[in-house]
């Protein structure tokens, strides 16, 4: 079988094809959504890099909760249709998925993806379930819950970055009424995201009366790496608290005693400061009697754009298949 597989976020839409099992490495190529009017666009630029190869099947990974349809993304306003999908990629056999179900689905190989381990853990269930967390354009996580007959794995589709924000203290607790401000409240995706960087960045500067230098959340990220300006380590330093903290109650909720993976665009930009400062740990092991137990799960970072097509095509072999003649 021949297979467009696609991770479609916010930001990019990540392609490649798949023959067999096998994703062809000349295949792989990435787009930005701000270059196109709507996802179809996007498909036919992809074909006409290729020149237009036939495909079986078609399966997109979506930032936002998927249907049988489709979905119109959280971060964007483009509505994917089953049948635009069909029309341009010329197969009636679509699929769609969450965007962290995909990359839940690549877990079981993840060892076969590029990843960085920052905390090891003690290394006593590495085969339990695996957890994959971040912070993009968006936040979600997913859980992996391996075959007990050694199938496929279970990936059940989530929406976390739609909880409510967890805070402690004085503090967190002026920035989490400044995240609600014209809202209903404040969501966990409303600060773990890129977005949300920029928007704590803003209140950490009307915190200490220094007027905003910075008007992207590329340009936050790289100065607090650099340790240049003081607002935007701080914004830093509370994104890192919320991250730590969101994760430890997802480690708790699910287990993952076969080890969380940190992924998204905003991670991999504070990955350095996640790696030197102990904010993030500190959060994720800071669970009352449970802190010492935290200590157990291993914690890397997921840094292979090609995971989630890797799950598109785990999915695609864990369907029926599908005649399309």
């Amino acid at each position: 079988m021949t297979a467009i597989l696609c991770d479609l976020g916010g930001t990019n839409s990540r392609f490649g094809l798949a023959v067999g099992d096998t994703i062809e490495p000349q295949s792989l190529f990435s787009f930005a959504n701000d270059d196109f009017d709507d996802f179809p666009a996007v498909l036919a630029a992809y074909r006409e890099r290729l020149g237009k190869p036939a495909a079986d099947a078609v399966c997109i990974a979506l930032a936002a909760p998927a249907t049988p349809d489709g979905a119109v993304l959280t971060n964007r306003d483009w509505d994917i249709r089953r049948c635009d999908v069909a029309r341009v990629s010329g197969t009636p056999n679509i699929h769609f998925i969450n965007d962290f179900q995909a990359l839940g689905l690549s877990l079981p190989g993840v060892e076969r993806l590029a990843t960085r381990l920052l905390h090891p853990g003690d290394g006593t269930y590495s085969k339990g379930p695996r957890l994959v967390l971040g912070a993009g354009t968006g936040f979600n996580a997913a859980a992996c819950f391996p075959s007990p007959a050694g199938g496929a794995p279970t990936v059940p589709a989530a929406e976390c970055g739609h909880m409510t924000l967890p805070t402690r203290g004085e503090e967190e607790a002026s920035l989490q009424a400044s995240l609600a401000e014209g809202r209903t409240r404040a969501s966990v995706e409303r600060a773990l995201s890129g977005n949300g960087l920029f928007e704590i960045y803003l209140w950490c500067c009307r915190q200490s009366g220094r007027e905003p230098r910075f008007a992207k959340p590329s340009e936050i990220a790289a100065q607090a790496v650099l340790r240049t300006d003081p607002d935007c380590e701080k914004a830093v330093d509370l994104l890192l608290r919320f991250f730590g903290r969101v994760a430890g109650d997802l480690a708790l909720a699910f287990l993952p005693m076969g080890g969380i993976f940190l992924s998204g665009g905003v991670t991999r930009a504070l990955a350095p400061l996640i790696e030197e400062t102990p904010t993030f740990l500190q959060a994720f092991h800071a669970k009352g009697r449970q802190s010492a137990f935290m200590e157990r799960f291993s914690i890397s970072l997921l840094l292979d754009d090609r995971a989630a097509l890797a799950g598109c095509a785990q999915w695609l072999r864990s369907q029926p298949v599908v005649a399309t003649s």
